[in-house]
């Protein structure tokens, strides 16, 4: 239970993307209330995880990451510049019955330092890695904030980069928060993809390692990312990386209280 729970901790982090930033405020607030969902998986496809994002307000965002229903799911929380999308701290969670939340772990942005706490008490687990580049995503959050940043810069081509993090195994076996390097991405075509009109960038860098990046297709007219095919993968039981935009969800709170409420609706009765 302990490693699923730090599995789920691992769901937690941040970034932006360089470029024009145009109307800024207006176009965070065109996202809020708007929920997609997205399937995590290797390229080749397999370890099927769902990951649900939604734009609570202009300084946040929700992510429900499940395998399956009625089964430990976790909830995180970024709370980000609404003027460039990056991150300022995150609260990770676990789903609980009526669309509750337990948070567990917590990151936050101290400077150009990250701090990793996983628990409470004497038996927290801490971490801390420093932001050598801004601006910067966590690869754990499955790109819900560079989307964010990408948004407010939709139907851009320029060239973009970023610094990436992510939580990943120390030499002891100890979860640990760490910096990775640079990703660079640069414009290859626009071409429709998985229904939709989209940009296709190559991203590449020293956050990648030997595994080495990908293709990023980005919406060409919100920003949104549709799919993002790369070497190196986010969490430890993935041989690389892949994440797919399924679908736009209904907008609007309610809609997004319901869905973290379904997960435990109609659940077989625990065994006594």
């Amino acid at each position: 239970m302990r490693r699923i729970a730090i599995m789920a901790a691992l769901a937690l982090l941040p970034g932006c993307a360089t470029g024009p930033a145009g109307h800024i405020t207006d176009a965070s607030r065109s996202v809020v209330g708007r929920s997609w969902h997205y399937v995590r998986t290797n390229i080749a496809g397999g370890e099927d995880e769902q990951i649900y994002v939604h734009r609570t307000a202009a300084d946040r965002i929700d992510v429900y990451k499940m395998r399956n229903r009625c089964a430990r799911a976790a909830l995180v929380t970024a709370t980000i510049d609404p003027r460039t999308g990056i991150a300022t701290g995150f609260e990770a969670a676990t789903v609980e019955p009526e669309a509750g939340r337990e948070p567990y772990a917590w990151l936050t942005v101290e400077g150009n330092r990250l701090e990793a706490r996983l628990g409470t008490g004497a038996d927290a687990q801490r971490s801390s890695a420093t932001l050598e580049k801004t601006p910067w995503h966590d690869y754990d959050y499955d790109l819900a904030t560079l989307s964010a940043a990408l948004q407010l810069r939709a139907g851009s081509r320029a060239p973009f980069s970023f610094g990436m993090t992510m939580m990943w195994p120390d030499e002891s076996g100890n979860w640990a928060i760490h910096w990775l390097g640079e990703a660079n991405a640069t414009f290859t075509a626009a071409e429709p993809h998985l229904g939709h009109d989209s940009l296709r960038f190559e991203v590449q860098g020293t956050a990648f390692g030997d595994a080495g990046g990908g293709p990023l297709w980005i919406d060409a007219r919100s920003g949104t990312i549709v799919d993002a095919q790369w070497g190196r993968p986010n969490h430890h039981e993935y041989r690389d990386f892949r994440l797919r935009l399924i679908a736009e969800l209904p907008q609007g709170e309610a809609a997004w209280i319901a869905l973290l409420r379904s997960h435990y609706e109609a659940c077989p009765a625990e065994a006594d």
